[in-house]
């Protein structure tokens, strides 16, 4: 019982286990629903996106975060809204998710304003 047992273990140590693909974001409104959506569900959707962003880069330390919320003070969630429409409009194929497009117009708005 022990050879047999030591031999499944051996032979099992040789069974490689495929590392599990990356997780993307969520994808709870999908862009032709946030589409849909008044201004101001808009405005409070980009509001959670953002206070989860914020809660993250604050959660983990990160040395980005003073940024992120200097950066959020430079701009209201209706224009924010606003700009992830745009975004949405110009990149029509995009399918990463509404979340994913708050961050990249809320990424390419900082970047003009000089904190990226």
């Amino acid at each position: 019982m022990a050879r047999l047992l030591s031999l499944v273990v051996v032979l099992a140590s040789g069974i490689s286990v495929a590392a599990e693909p990356t997780v993307g974001p969520l994808k709870s409104i999908v862009p032709h629903e946030f589409g849909k959506l008044s201004e101001p569900e808009q405005a409070v959707y980009v509001a959670g996106v953002l206070d989860g962003m914020s809660f993250t880069s604050y959660g983990y330390g990160l040395p980005e975060h003073d940024q992120f919320v200097r950066c959020s003070q430079t701009i209201t969630l209706g224009a924010l809204a606003k700009k992830t429409v745009a975004f949405l409009q110009a990149n029509p194929k995009f399918s990463e998710g509404t979340t994913s497009a708050v961050a990249q117009a809320y990424g390419s708005h900082c970047k003009a304003k000089g904190f990226r």
